[in-house]
């Protein structure tokens, strides 16, 4: 009976233990490619701001009424720093257009002349029941975004990539990056 009681407790400990973890991984505790499934109030790091913004060396506190920060590259003989774009994200400039699920956040890249140097999704959440994948993480569908400018229409199937069975979080993406592109262009290259 002992070696029974034992051997019943082991599998309860067992199975409640491995019940939190697919509760946890379940609830948006995980990446996937790359994208943070849990909303993170700061969504950029400097590995994340070097991508979007290929060139630039050093970047800005966040700032401005519509927030960016301002990428730099740096002289290596004479130490000044010059301007050389902005990166900022999709949710600091406009209220987001909702996915399936939830707003899509994305990290945006921009050269001096209001072209999207670099895009990363960095979060976004679809319903448990109906995800079907990581869908923004498949080779090529942000670099799409990039050499686009704020009066380009982003219209899906024709200067983007939709995405089978994603189509409402994929015009959700692109109206964001559109809205975010176009404030940002206006408030500091115009």
């Amino acid at each position: 009976m002992s070696m029974q009681h034992s051997i019943q407790s082991w599998l309860k400990t067992l199975l409640s233990t491995g019940l939190l973890v697919l509760t946890i991984l379940f609830n948006g505790a995980v990446f996937n490619g790359g994208v943070q499934a849990a909303r993170n109030k700061d969504h950029t790091t400097s590995r994340l701001l070097l991508k979007v913004v290929p060139g630039a060396d050093s970047f800005s506190e966040k700032e401005g009424e519509v927030p960016v920060y301002k990428a730099y590259k740096t002289d290596p003989d004479s130490g000044e720093k010059t301007l050389v774009g902005y990166a900022f994200v999709t949710s600091d400039t406009h209220p987001e257009p909702s996915g399936y699920s939830a707003e899509i956040d994305s990290l945006i890249g921009m050269d001096l002349e209001g072209n999207i140097t670099g895009l990363k999704v960095v979060y976004y959440k679809e319903s448990l029941r109906y995800t079907w994948g990581d869908f923004f993480s498949w080779d090529g569908y942000e670099d799409q975004f990039i050499g686009k400018r704020a009066e380009q229409r982003f219209q899906i199937d024709n200067d983007i990539d939709g995405i089978v069975k994603a189509t409402i979080s994929v015009k959700a993406m692109s109206r964001g990056v559109r809205q975010a592109v176009r404030a940002v262009t206006l408030e500091y290259l115009r």
